[in-house]
């Protein structure tokens, strides 16, 4: 006797429905500082500033991507894509990664051939800018990481902002720095300080995405302690066949065989609800598990 048990109260529990309107609102704000910045970066002469405008660029890109991500997550499943859409966030991070990676080349590029040159700098503009931006990044990460940081697609943004508020505080301090020395090289120095910011954030944000795209098993959840959970209830022989997966980022599969001590059916389901409901309190939201009433005889039970 077999029988399929499914939970599916949270499909949409951390969709990105209500995070849409939060995204477009912080990719507005930040295209208008991308705008103010390089212009800014070009009346100022600041490389620091155009290396945090390039990953300003970044931020409103991603922002952008995110926005299409929530749209495309909140599809409905459908016949040819029976799982709907929610990898599309692990995959729109990949990509964010790989533009941030791209924008670091060109800065340490830009920065190296400057090192030795001689060029002005204005250093009050450039502080006026970096602080503007170091309140808009800061903020927008804020807002986003309280209200809707739930998803990766979300947390990807806020990882931006985050790291792009720590890159208008490094050029502010290389700014400040110019005024009080006059030293053009130092805004070289503060430019190599965001590549490092933008490296950090593309790195972390590709593993992160990389392990919901390898199915790996998501933080804060060990697949031995779930099954010693399991086998805590009088009814439940044996749990094989588990796997732990996230879904986007924030909703965690679990597919189990569970061998119960009954060949009724009607009973079997009971014990399944119960596991599916236990579960659930541990944060699993979409649990599938398959009661057999023998033991497992396969070579990789």
């Amino acid at each position: 006797m077999n029988h399929d048990g499914h939970d599916h109260p949270s499909d949409h529990a951390h969709g990105p429905g209500d995070s849409r309107g939060a995204l477009a609102i912080a990719a507005g704000a930040n295209t208008v500082l991308l705008v103010v910045q390089v212009i800014g970066a070009l009346a100022f002469g600041s490389l620091a500033l155009l290396a945090d405008s390039v990953h300003q660029a970044s931020d409103v890109v991603s922002l952008i991507l995110a926005v299409g991500i929530a749209l495309l997550v909140a599809r409905p499943s459908s016949n040819r894509y029976t799982f709907g859409f929610r990898r599309a966030d692990a995959l729109g991070g990949v990509l964010h990664a790989i533009l941030l990676l791209a924008g670091a080349v060109l800065v340490i590029l830009e920065a190296a051939e400057r090192w030795n040159g001689e060029h002005e700098i204005d250093g009050v503009g450039v502080v006026v800018i970096a602080v503007a931006g170091l309140l808009v990044n800061g903020f927008s990460a804020k807002w986003l990481h309280g209200a809707h940081g739930h998803s990766l697609n979300v947390e990807g943004a806020v990882l931006h902002l985050v790291a792009d508020a720590l890159g208008s505080l490094a050029v502010l301090a290389g700014g400040v720095v110019v005024l009080i020395t006059d030293e053009p090289r130092v805004d070289a120095v503060a430019s190599f300080v965001v590549v490092a910011l933008i490296l950090w954030s593309a790195v972390t944000l590709a593993r992160a995405s990389l392990h919901v795209l390898m199915d790996g098993v998501p933080k804060g959840f060990d697949p031995a302690e779930l099954r010693d959970s399991m086998l805590t209830d009088p009814m439940v022989v044996d749990a094989h066949h588990l796997h732990v997966r996230a879904l986007d980022g924030a909703t965690v599969s679990l597919t189990a065989h569970v061998q119960v001590d009954t060949e009724e059916l009607h009973e079997a389901q009971v014990v399944v609800g119960r596991l599916t409901t236990m579960l659930a309190e541990r944060g699993v939201a979409h649990v599938t598990l398959q009661a057999e009433c023998h033991p497992c005889d396969g070579d990789d039970c």
